[in-house]
Order: structure tokens, then sequence, then C-alpha cells
């Protein structure tokens, strides 16, 4: 059977003058490249890659003992900017609907994922509360991307039994359904905002440590580690990028225009990120007192000088290249600039932490960064794992931007027909195992003409009916009339409970240490804005607690830890409702195996009388770019189910 135009192809829309995916990409080439690359047997280059993570793992072993202690929080300070950063750009991607993320958008989670989970190895500078939520965000718009993917690879995975029921277990029983694509897409954007504000919150929770441990105390350095974040996390996902578009052949996924895209991000956050540091030297030496002036000049020119000209060189200035367009659009220039800025700012949190002060010289930074480097070893040594088990790049994703963009990206229709099938608009009458209902199954090209058929079909006594697809089907669904609203709800109750709690465990906690229990508690609620009598109160001794009993309930050490208590409570709600949306969304009769990939909209009685023939006569009077289907079938007796 030949495949039909319908509705007519959108044109192909460059954006910014070249494409973000190959011309040549459809539904079928892009979950046969992406779970062909992870069910594939493993190829020798891989086993040479984990074999080479193993070195830098056993030299940061060896060398842990030697690195100065004041060294470790500014390693976990430096895997939180990265994981802060990887998180807060594939969220306002993904909040922005910006249609080249697909590229990028399961690196910059992933990434996210393993950096904030590396930092946990390290003494942490900040809250634990802080930290654990920025895990859990990252967790769970790592796992809810994944999702439909995770159903591709369990119907490609059939000849793997072990894979399969691998896949079978993790998709949690996702058929693609209109209603599980209503709420994916929801829920991806609520883990998104999520992971915003617990990006947020864990790097302002950084910046008063920073503030605390240190003399720099100035309004900008939120500010400052905010927009280093991001450029930290822009030059990771630039150079994963790179060497993923490299090793796997995916230029047609990962294309020169999202080097191009990437070179610019890396531009305009350099900027941003050296605006704040020059700003921060031309006031100290304009308006700055006799302290900030010394601390300027043991800056740049005394023991902090290493840290801060690593910083400028390697972490700054070389984003300036990307003003060449050659350099920009260069897969090399840009991984190997990528790698260099996300080390290089690492310098900024050693600035942090005042090891200068404390006599920490050249070779010191030097062991650090080599030992850090073990750290990377995990991190690579993750990603070699994780890929061979989950494709790189997302599947669901970036088959929606092929089918707009890309004329010819349709799912075919299969040319042959399985046996126990009649052909396309012959209904026959259906040998069903006792109990089971007949039923229809419509194929069509796109998912406006799904919609227009179930507008067709709907009516007083219309029979029940259900649309499945390989994208989000919006049209779709408000055509059928579904609707989830759960999904708000049980985050916002989430979050709720989450910033209760914290607030209900801090003040047991302080009553408990308090001499005078609940009247303690309660006078210092009342004065809640109290500060130490001396400025800066003292440190403790040890890292890496940045919360002194003096301020127990201040404002702000007490906001930043419950606005992350609060986004933990909205991931956990978030990913109980969207579970059993998607357990939900099976119900009813759903589409063979070999029609996995297809829009298909199933037919079933809902207690009206039930003539296949007389439904498929309304289906065939529909106007062919209006609704009228591209196949017909009935289902076959005891068609096994998925």
């Amino acid at each position: 059977m030949t495949e039909r135009a319908f509705p007519p192809a959108a044109e192909t829309v460059p954006l910014y003058g070249a494409p973000v995916i190959g011309p040549d990409e459809t539904v079928t080439s892009i979950a046969a490249a992406l779970a062909g690359s992870v069910l594939a047997p493993a190829g020798r280059l891989w086993r040479l890659a984990v074999a080479g993570t193993l070195v830098p793992i056993l030299v940061w072993a060896g060398l842990r003992s030697t690195v100065p202690a004041a060294f470790g929080p500014a390693a976990a300070a430096w895997w939180i900017g990265l994981a802060a950063g990887c998180l807060l750009i594939s969220g306002l991607l993904l909040l922005a609907g910006v249609a080249w993320r697909c590229g990028i958008g399961r690196l910059a989670q992933t990434a996210a994922l393993f950096c904030a989970g590396l930092a946990a190895l390290y003494p942490v500078p900040v809250h634990p509360v802080s930290l654990g939520a920025l895990l859990l965000a990252s967790l769970g718009l790592w796992a809810a991307a994944l999702l439909p993917d995770l159903a591709v690879l369990r119907d490609a995975a059939g000849p793997d039994r072990r894979r399969a029921r691998l896949y079978r277990a993790l998709s949690a029983g996702w058929c693609g359904s209109a209603l599980q694509w209503l709420a994916w897409e929801r829920a991806c954007r609520g883990f998104g905002l999520l992971g915003i504000l617990a990006a947020v919150a864990v790097l302002i929770d950084l910046a008063l440590a920073a503030a605390l441990r240190t003399d720099r105390h100035d309004t900008l350095l939120p500010v400052a580690l905010l927009v280093e974040a991001v450029l930290s996390g822009a030059g990771l996902i630039a150079a994963l990028a790179m060497t993923l578009r490299r090793s796997r052949g995916l230029d047609g996924l990962i294309t020169g225009r999202h080097l191009d895209i990437l070179g610019r991000l890396l531009l305009a956050f350099g900027l941003a990120a050296l605006y704040c540091h020059v700003t921060e030297i031309v006031t100290a030496l304009l308006y700055g007192d006799a302290a900030e002036r010394a601390r300027l000049t043991r800056r740049l020119l005394g023991d902090e000088a290493p840290a801060f000209w690593i910083l400028m060189l390697a972490g700054l200035l070389p984003t300036q290249l990307f003003w060449i367009p050659a350099i920009r659009r260069s897969a090399l220039a840009l991984g190997l600039i990528g790698a260099l800025v996300a080390i290089g700012l690492g310098a900024d949190h050693v600035l942090a932490t005042r090891i200068g002060a404390t006599g920490a010289a050249l070779a010191d930074l030097l062991t650090a960064g080599i030992a850090t480097l073990g750290s990377a070893g995990l991190f690579v040594l993750g990603l070699l794992l994780l890929f061979r088990l989950v494709p790189p790049v997302g599947i669901a994703e970036t088959r929606q931007l092929a089918l707009a963009q890309n004329a010819d990206a349709a799912p075919r229709v299969p040319e042959t027909a399985p046996d126990a099938w009649p052909g396309p608009f012959a209904v026959q009458p259906l040998a069903q195992p006792p109990g089971q209902p007949p039923g229809l199954i419509a194929i069509f090209a796109s998912e406006a003409g799904l919609a227009e058929a179930a507008r067709g079909l709907s009516g007083p006594r219309a029979p029940r009916l259900d649309a499945f697809g390989p994208v989000p089907m919006p049209e779709a669904a408000a055509a059928l009339h579904r609707e989830e609203r759960s999904l708000n709800r049980l985050a916002l109750f989430g979050a709720f409970l989450g910033f209760a709690a914290f607030l209900a465990v801090r003040i047991a906690g302080l009553a408990g240490d308090m001499p005078d229990g609940p009247a303690s508690v309660a006078a210092l609620l009342a004065r809640p804005l109290s500060w130490p009598n001396s400025w800066p109160p003292a440190w403790p001794t040890a890292w890496p607690t940045p919360w002194p009993a003096a301020w127990p309930l201040s404002w702000a050490m007490a906001a930043v830890p419950a606005l992350s208590a609060a986004a933990a409570g909205g991931v956990l709600g978030l990913a109980v409702a969207l579970l059993s949306v998607v357990r939900a969304g099976r119900a009813g009769r759903l589409p063979p195996s070999a029609l996995a990939g297809h829009f298909v909209l199933t037919i079933e009685p809902s207690g009206a009388p039930f003539i296949p023939a007389a439904l498929a006569r309304r289906l065939n009077a529909l106007p062919t770019d209006a609704g009228r289907p591209l196949a017909l079938y009935g289902l076959a007796a005891g068609e096994p189910q998925r």
C-alpha cells in the first residue's frame, strides 16, 4: 500500500538560516538510529573508553589523602554549579518550548543528575536539603522525559528477552495514549519549573555560604554564581554534544545549528561573567575601603592569584573566541573550549573558599585539580554505562521536531498487513475471545487527521474512542475531551507538605537544643531578623555546615532550604501523579505492538449498537484531507495486548 500525504506536509522552516534536524530524518529512522545505538553490541572503542576512565579514578583514590581538606568544599561547589547550570538550561528551554532543545536536552538532564550525585562525595558547603532537592529535581526531569523512549526500546528489544523485560518494567505501562501524552507534557514542564527553583535555591545557598566563609558580601555574588553556573553547564553540554555527535554518528540530530547556538550561548554568558568580575574590580578600585583593596591585591598578585588567573585565562576569556563564526561553528573548537570553560570555572569556587588565605600554593591547586579529575572519571564512566541502556537524545522530542520540520517524516503504514487483519477499509466479522467486545483500528498519517476523524465520529451515541501516537497529541486530546488536572494539584500539595515538613523538623530540632525548649523558639520567632553580635559570625571549625546556631530562623537561612524542601516535595507529588495517569492511560483496548509509532484511533462499543461496516462508511465518507484514514483494520481474535 502506498503512503498518502495527509494533511499537506509542512515546509521545512530553518532556524537562523540552518536546519536543526537532518532533512532525511523521519519518525521511523529516528527510532531505529537511537534505539539501535543502545541495543547494538558494545564496540571496541566503548570498551577502551571505559578502561580509560579507570586511570583517573585510581589516581583520585591515591591522591585524596594528599589534597588539602579545604579543597573538598570547592570541588563540591564546582559540581553543584555544573548540575545547577545544566538543570537551568534544560528547564528554561523546556518551558520556553524551544524546538532545538531535543538535540541537547537529554545530555543536559543526564549531566545535571550525575553532577549533583558527585557533589555528595565531598563535604558539601550548602544545606543538605538544598543538595537533595537539586538531585531529586534532576532525577525527576530525567526520568519523566525518558518514559516514552523506554517504551520504544521495549518494542525494539523484542528478541532480547532480558532487555525487553527490563524496559517493560521501566516503561511503567506506557502505550502512547492521548491521555498519557497530555500528562507527560504537563509533568515535564512541571519538573522543569521545579528544577529551576531547586537550582536557583542551591546557588543562593552557595552564595550565602561564601558570604559567611569569606568577606565577599556584595549583592553581585549570587548573580555571578548563577551566570557562571549556566556558563559552566553550557560548556559541559557543548563538550558532551560534540563527543556524542562524532562517536555515535548523530549528525542529523545534533546539527551544525546546534554548534552555532551553543557557541552563542557560551559567548553571551561569558560576557556576563566577565562583566561581574570586572565590575567587582572597578568597584573595589573606585569605592572600596582599605580591606577591599587589599583583597583585590591579594587576588591579582598575591596568594589567590593562581586561582584568579586560571579562572580568567581558562574559564572566561576563551569564550570570546566565539565572536569568530568559523570557530563558533567548528565542532572541535566548540568541544575543546566548552570543556576548558567548564573546568576553568572551578577556580572561582576555590576563591570562594579562601584557600589562598590559608597558604595554598599553585602546587596544591594542581594536585587538587588532578584529584578532581578522578571524580570527572566517575562522571564519564557513568555516562558511558548509562548510554548503553538509554538513548542519549530524546526520541519523542526529536520525532516531534521531525514531523514539524520534514515533509516526509510521518510514519508509513506497513505495506503488508498481518495475515489476521483484513485489508484496508474492509471490515469483516471478527472472532473474538469470550467477553471481548468487537473493535476497529484506524491508522492516520498525522495527528490532525486523527483528530478530525474523532470529531466526525463524536455524537450522543458515539463509540468509545482512544488515540495513540509516537508524539504528544494535544489536538487529538482536545477532540477526545481528555483532561488532566491531578498533576498540578498533587504537585502543589507535595510542595506544601515539603515546606511544612522542613519547618516542623527545623523547629523541633531547635526546641530540643534550646535550654528553655519551646519558649526559646517562640522568642526567636518573634524576632526572626535578629543578627549575631559580631559580623561576620564565627565560622564552625569544620566544613560543611554553613548554618550557625545563632541563625536557625533568620529569613535567609530558613527561606532558602525551605524553598528547596518545597521543590523536592513538588517533585515527589508530580511523580506520583504522573505514574497514576500512565497506569490509567492503559484502560481499554490497545493497538497491536506492530503499530507502535503510528497515529492510531481505536474504536470500541459504548452501549449503543456497534456496526463496524457503518463506522467504516462514515470514516470513508470524510474528505481525504479532513479525517479519512489511511487504513482500517479489525483486531483478530486473541491478538496479544502489550
